[in-house]
């Protein structure tokens, strides 16, 4: 009876045993998986500006890609039927670019200010296979003036000019300097262009300079002809003229020594035309030119002479002026040189479109035939591309293309590319408008796509927490049905339950699947993956529900730009656009308030705070109420909260109160205008009335920005006989002579702080010193007395009554360096570039943090419950320096849930990524010799130099760039922040600076401990009969 009894539990062993093995091999197999999901939360999104030059080869089949140069001083390769981004190069921020041209299949590129430089790119990988840089020659900041560069058709080299005053000729192959031509020292001319024309009979290869020469009241033209192989002057030219500015000029013809040149201006009353090697002058009076232009008939402006950016060897030109009662329209004619009649002819009279126009041109493929672009808006939703040809004097193409007026402004830029497929002839319109979008349309639908590239101007961002995917309330049901409207039985409601009990078990098998995979819950990307910043068509914008995730990971960011434009992406999808808001011309974004967090019956909502220009040097700040998960403007029942308002005064500064408006469950804003008056958003009675009583406790800084040379407190003051709500001054504090501030930092509102003071190595106590009024401010002295050596000064500033906390100086400071500070909790951390207190020290980036206590004695805190500016006392304050291995341009602070995780500070380099420093290295109190016991005690870490460690990198090898801010959001799971880096790229990844403490890691195997748990119950099953037998026969024996 024993030996049967043993035998089959011996079976079931060996049996539980093979199980285990064979699960145990797929639960590997499925964690072995986990690397695949490498970058699903993680995301990094390349952004290179507002295009302002193109660059193309003449090509029969098309291009594959598009060259761009944009605003932000970067050059990239955009491929031109998806619109990917295939390269970019991204040149300093002082190194603005003047002229983008292809060269014998490679891109040149000359930009710089205070240095010049002209870069030969390699069209396909965008490396530089030289650069040109010749010393003590600038160029004008911020314009093209003086740059321009022609090749010469005899030996491909190039023509460069520089300064207005220096043209070379340089190997296109190797970047030597093969000649060199310089204006004579004090010069009143300022040469602007170079060509390549018909020369002379005695000099073929002729390089024409082309300047103007300061006169009294206007600019006369300058010619200078060059032997292009020598760099000897052959002839120069003064052409009596009366140019008023270099706008008004355009250069026409030439490109090879077989075509003549021409330069076109305008002149009072007239439209003239030189012929370079000559002192031939075409002209045609402006009035001859309207008389019989129709749409020029009602000209209210001047008109301008508009670059259609055509390739050299063409001699069309365009004439636009604006039109209309309200100037609101523009009319523009085509016109050309008739070479064989020496004569300007005028070709085509193009109409007038209502707002603005934009032009380019090009030639047919194969051929010399010139195309003209014109692109216009129609009305609010639709914009219009217009293809003119030249030779046929007709419209060839009509095309509407959509352009909501909410989400795109007008056009600024064109680009048009012809090129031939089969025996047709397609067209490919790149464009951009105003507010920073960058588009493509294409005869085939499938290669029309547009990259948002506002987002290259990001200045601020909201974190939108997302609503639960069930929000049930004593007024909706678990079926999501209307209680009220519903009279049921207790039964009926039960069974209803029931049902949908039965109805979600659908999901049960997905379920299991996933929960046997951690990779499906635990979605946490080593390595941020490629993604396209790329809208096309229809099936890239499919917007899936919003709904938070489990661990409220999910969130919107909400980005304000500074062309006036809000974008909201979806974090928890790759960054994918959700909406976009184009707010109007000129408007500046101020602030960006989440007055309305998402809750059971209300959407989340925003309140956009925007100044706009009313006309001469007047300002006035425009409100905006938007639901934070559409876009749309948010409607409200109550009169005194519109979607829209304004205040006619310009914008100093708005503060979110502790308010809750009861209607709208809104929090109450107060906004401080020019007028030095305040008002209260919503200005419903009760948010008014909320405000009145909050006002005695309500003190606030002004004028707190960068560059100011004082600070001022002032507090709300209610009229009790009017009401009216205004500010008064309480405290100024004046920096010393040459002071000014250089960076602020104010604790985040919304911060935890989850201890209140700092365990010792003895169980002793050190109390954070918890005052909410104080902030920080950096100042710097720009012009220190002589002898003086430019220093940096920190204060720590109560606001409410204006006392210094805290001040510190650092000498022998680099200014020309980024300063940047943050403050949480009781700390400061700020970082600066040190020259060397001495000659001998030596220099470097540092970095300081500041702990502040209520005493320096353990054990000993404030008596008072609560804290007072007015009876606090001065905290201790703790302070060290560390060396630091990077330049800083964005610092930030971790933010958790509960502020129960350790903090790490977060630093964008200008190396172009982003790294994350545990408050721990940066610690005041880390010992500088040997740890004591009670050091030891504590987990301090010896003092020593922060180091490069690139484990601490959250961007990996991802090149971020253009880092200018850093913002954290706390998730569901204590231990995990949200961190977005935006600047010009947008960075977004989920960090844990105290490890998932909090959930299982990715790799832990939960079908090994559900098959553990089964042969568990599976071994009670079996062993509990065997026990009970047992018990059993004790009883009998």
């Amino acid at each position: 009876m024993a030996l049967t009894s043993v035998r089959p539990l011996r079976n079931v062993a060996h049996w539980a045993l093979i199980l285990w093995i064979f699960f145990a091999f797929i639960a590997s197999s499925v964690v072995a998986l986990d690397e695949t999901q490498a970058g699903i939360v993680d995301w990094h999104h390349k952004w290179i500006g507002q295009p302002l030059l193109t660059a193309s080869p003449r090509t029969v089949r098309g291009l594959n890609a598009v060259f761009v140069a944009t605003e932000k001083n970067v050059v990239a390769s955009i491929r031109a039927k998806s619109g990917e981004l295939i390269w970019r190069q991204i040149l300093q921020e002082d190194d603005s670019i003047h002229t983008l041209r292809f060269v014998s299949g490679n891109l040149l590129v000359l930009s710089g200010s205070a240095e010049f430089h002209a870069r030969l790119l390699d069209a396909k990988t965008g490396q530089v296979l030289w650069d040109f840089s010749p010393q003590g020659e600038g160029s004008v900041p911020g314009s093209s003036f003086g740059q321009a560069v022609t090749v010469t058709s005899e030996d491909s080299n190039l023509i460069i000019l520089n300064q207005g005053a220096h043209v070379r000729k340089l190997n296109a192959k190797t970047g030597a300097e093969v000649w060199h031509w310089r204006a004579e020292e004090g010069s009143a001319t300022t040469f602007f262009a170079v060509l390549e024309a018909q020369g002379f009979k005695e000099h073929n290869a002729v390089v024409y300079v082309l300047g103007l020469e300061r006169g009294v009241a206007s600019f006369s033209l300058q010619v200078i002809a060059l032997d292009s192989t020598t760099g000897n002057v052959i002839k120069s030219f003064s052409t009596k003229s009366n140019v008023d500015a270099f706008e008004n000029t355009s250069i026409l013809g030439g490109g090879s020594t077989e075509k003549k040149g021409y330069v076109a201006w305008l002149e009072q009353d007239h439209l003239k035309v030189l012929t370079l090697g000559t002192d031939n002058v075409m002209q045609r009076t402006l009035k001859s030119i309207i008389s019989e232009t129709p749409s020029l008939e009602d000209l209210a402006s001047e008109l301008e002479l508009v670059d259609l950016k055509l390739p050299e060897g063409q001699t069309v030109m365009v004439l636009a002026g604006t039109v209309g009662d309200y100037h609101d329209a523009q009319a523009a004619t085509l016109l050309s040189i008739n070479e064989q009649a020496g004569k300007i002819e005028l070709l085509h009279d193009l109409g007038d479109q209502g707002g603005f126009s934009v032009y380019a041109g090009t030639v047919k493929p194969g051929t010399n035939d010139v195309v003209v672009l014109r692109a216009y808006r129609e009305d609010e939703e639709t914009g219009i591309l217009e293809l003119f040809d030249v030779v046929e004097k007709k419209i060839t193409l009509q095309q509407s293309v959509p352009l909501p007026n909410e989400k795109f402004s007008y056009f600024s830029n064109a680009f048009l590319e012809l090129y031939s497929r089969g025996q047709a002839m397609q067209s490919r319109i790149y464009f951009s408008t105003i507010e920073g979008s960058f588009h493509a349309f294409s005869d085939i639908e499938s290669e029309r796509w547009y990259r948002e590239e506002s987002l290259a101007y990001a200045k601020d961002v909201k974190f939108v927490d997302l609503p639960e995917r069930k929000l049930w309330t004593q007024d909706v049901d678990e079926a999501g049905h209307d209680k009220a409207s519903r009279d049921l039985t207790i039964v009926e409601r039960y069974i209803e339950r029931l049902a949908s009990h039965i109805t979600q078990l659908k999901g049960l098998p997905a379920f299991l699947v996933s929960y046997a995979n951690p990779s499906s819950l635990f979605r946490k990307a080593p390595v941020a993956t490629e993604f396209s910043e790329v809208q096309i068509g229809s099936s890239n914008n499919t917007i899936h529900p919003l709904y938070r995730d489990q661990f409220g990971i999910r969130k919107i960011l909400i980005f304000g730009t500074t062309k006036g434009k809000l974008v909201a992406v979806d974090s928890g999808n790759k960054g994918q656009i959700i909406w976009s808001r184009y707010l109007g011309w000129s408007h500046n974004i101020r602030n960006i308030v989440l007055v309305r967090h998402a809750n059971v019956r209300f959407p989340p909502v925003l309140a956009v705070i925007a100044e706009a220009p009313t006309g001469g040097t007047s300002n006035s700040i425009r409100m905006y109420r938007i639901n934070a998960l559409t876009g749309e403007d948010y409607q409200s029942d109550s009169f005194y909260f519109p979607a829209s308002g304004w205040i006619p005064a310009g914008y100093l500064d708005a503060f979110e109160l502790p308010l809750e408006d009861p209607d709208e469950k809104t929090q109450v804003l107060c906004l401080v205008d020019e007028r030095m008056h305040i008002t209260v958003y919503p200005g419903t009675d009760a948010a008014q009335e909320a405000f009145k009583r909050f006002s005695d406790d309500f003190y606030f800084m002004l004028d707190n920005k960068v560059g100011a040379k004082k600070l001022k407190g002032y507090k709300a003051i209610v009229s009790a006989d009017s009401d009216r709500m205004d500010v008064e001054p309480t405290w100024t504090i004046p920096f010393p002579e040459g002071e000014e501030i250089a960076a602020l930092a104010e604790r985040p509102s919304y911060e935890v702080m989850a201890s209140l003071g700092r365990v010792l190595g003895d169980r002793g106590v050190l109390y954070k010193y918890q005052n909410p009024n104080y902030g920080t401010v950096i100042t710097i002295n720009n012009k220190p007395k002589q002898g003086v050596a430019p220093y940096l000064t920190v204060y720590l500033v109560d606001v409410v009554k204006g006392s210094i906390l805290y001040q510190a100086s650092h000498e022998n400071v680099g200014l020309q360096q980024p300063i940047l500070a943050t403050q949480f909790e009781n700390n400061v951390v700020y970082t600066f570039w040190s020259e060397g207190e001495t000659s001998t020290s030596a220099k470097g980036y540092q970095v300081v943090a500041l702990e502040l206590f209520e005493s320096k004695v353990r054990n000993q805190r404030s008596n008072s419950g609560t804290f007072s500016s007015f009876t606090g006392e001065r905290p201790h304050v703790m302070a060290q320096s560390f060396p630091f291995p990077h330049s800083a341009t964005a610092i930030g602070v971790t933010t958790t849930k509960a502020g129960i995780s350790s903090k790490d500070i977060l630093f964008g380099l200008s190396r172009q990524s982003v790294v994350a420093i545990n408050k721990r290295f940066l610690d005041p109190r880390r010992p500088t010799g040997s740890p004591t016991a009670m050091e030891k005690e504590e987990m301090l870490i010896p003092y020593s130099v922060i180091t490069d460690d690139p484990r601490l990198y959250l961007s990996y090898d991802l090149e971020v760039a253009g880092v200018r801010k850093i913002a954290t959001a706390p998730t569901l799971l204590e231990s995990t922040t949200v961190v977005v880096a935006y600047g010009q790229d947008i960075f977004v990844t989920q960090h844990a600076p105290s490890k998932t403490f909090d959930i299982l890691n990715e790799d832990f195997s939960k079908s090994q401990l559900m098959l553990t748990i089964v042969v568990l119950v599976v071994v009670l099953i079996v062993t509990a009969p065997m026990m009970r037998n047992k018990m059993l026969k004790e009883q009998w024996y």
